[in-house]
């Protein structure tokens, strides 16, 4: 059975898969064929300036991933499936209940579900059950300096190859 490649669509930050980027990545890819098969000769022979060489090309690969990426983020991601070609841009989002504030909107449920820090699961109930709206969480407070009971943070991670 032929290995599938893997679709980032779903976890990707704006997939559209730019022509610049395959371009890119086109590029990449030969450069990566080469370095592979730099390496097989050294293995064989062993001789300096092939070593040289390779590093040349591994250097320019680190160049080219430096461009992929500063073109993802200006155009957006990019995947083939059927090359399994990927030059994706994937955002990760930390999310984090302010107990505290919680606790001021919802004295009721607070003992509940915060212990030293909000409950997610139990809260997820109450916003299935219709008890309080996510909308109700992510409402900055002006008397706690415009905070509120969600926090998001996040970071990226690019998938490249």
């Amino acid at each position: 059975m032929e290995k599938k490649n893997t679709d980032y669509s779903a976890s990707a930050v704006k997939m559209v898969n730019p022509p610049e980027v395959q371009s890119m990545l086109e590029t990449y890819h030969l450069t990566a064929t080469r370095v592979k098969e730099l390496q097989a000769k050294m293995d064989a022979l062993i001789p300096q300036n092939l070593k040289d060489e390779l590093t040349a090309e591994v250097l320019t690969m680190g160049a080219e991933v430096d461009s992929i990426k500063d073109v993802i983020n200006q155009l957006g991601s990019y995947q083939d499936l059927d090359k399994g070609w990927y030059a994706v841009k994937q955002r990760k989002v930390s999310v984090t209940y302010n107990a505290g504030i919680f606790e001021e909107l919802y004295p009721a449920f607070a003992p509940a579900i915060i212990i030293k820090a909000v409950d997610t699961t139990k809260l997820k109930g109450l916003i299935k059950g219709g008890l309080i709206t996510e909308e109700e969480l992510r409402k900055p407070l002006s008397s706690k300096g415009g905070a509120s009971v969600i926090t998001e943070s996040e970071s990226f991670a690019y998938i490249i190859k």
